[in-house]
């Protein structure tokens, strides 16, 4: 027997989206990023700071380095993702590009061809001067708020665009550039503990020029109100997660023998 029961399919053209708050000016929904970073990302990290003037002791040196090292080799491998999603890949040719041209160069950076070595490679380089074996770094288990910031950041980079832009460039890269840890690690480390980190060294100057180019790509791509609103959203739940890392972090440094003198 057929059920006589009609169904009726809701019309989606009067739906929520209609009914969404336009869209900011550019500039304003860029202050309210700003607004929003500060807000949330309110912990100073004392561990670099620590390194910086030598008295971090070297078990917890040994543990940044793994830190470091599951960061660099999970975001790493997911920036194709923001190269093959770039809004203008199909322009005439690389240097008519913007968006693609950019993340194409980080690409290159990142894995080695461009100039600098394999980003990957240098943090591992960084262990082996510490003398951490290559199966200490396989088996660490990293902080759960470097897992939480970490694999939000991948789940952004492959959700969208401007969403991973977002995550990545303006919350990651451009945020951590305005800290300047990597000056304070690699002079530390060099001045304090004999080591000369190359990885600190290229990310000292890399990251600052990448910070500024992330702020000016997302502009341009932060203009309908859908797009804000996933932008903040990213750049939101990155920064909570970057500052309780920050704060996970600082927690070493309560442990018995952290400092030495």
């Amino acid at each position: 027997m057929i059920d006589s029961e009609t169904r009726e399919f809701k019309d989606i053209r009067s739906g929520a989206a209609a009914e969404d708050a336009p869209a900011l000016p550019v500039d304003e929904f860029m202050a309210g990023l700003e607004a929003l970073q500060a807000e949330v990302a309110t912990a100073k990290n004392i561990v670099w700071e620590r390194v910086a003037d030598g008295t971090l002791s070297v078990h917890l040196l040994e543990r940044l380095a793994r830190e470091y090292y599951f960061l660099g080799k999970w975001l790493t491998s997911e920036f194709g993702s923001l190269v093959s999603n770039a809004p203008d890949l199909d322009a005439l040719n690389v240097e008519s590009s913007q968006h693609f041209h950019h993340w194409l160069q980080n690409l290159a950076d990142e894995t080695g061809y461009a100039g600098d070595r394999n980003h990957v490679d240098m943090k591992v380089e960084w262990a082996h001067m510490l003398g951490i074996a290559d199966e200490e770094l396989l088996s660490y288990r990293p902080m759960p708020e470097s897992i939480g910031m970490v694999f939000c950041s991948l789940y952004y980079m492959r959700r969208s665009y401007e969403e991973g832009l977002a995550a990545f460039g303006w919350a990651g890269e451009r945020f951590a550039a305005s800290t300047g840890y990597a000056k304070m690690m690699y002079e530390g480390m060099r001045d304090h503990y004999g080591i000369d980190v190359e990885n600190f060294k290229v990310h000292a100057y890399a990251e600052e020029d990448h910070g500024a180019q992330a702020d000016y790509l997302l502009r341009k791509v932060a203009i309908t109100a859908d797009q804000q609103r996933r932008i903040r959203r990213a750049v939101e739940h990155v920064l909570c997660l970057r500052n309780a890392r920050t704060v996970a972090l600082n927690r070493w440094l309560e442990e018995p023998g952290a400092l030495r003198s």
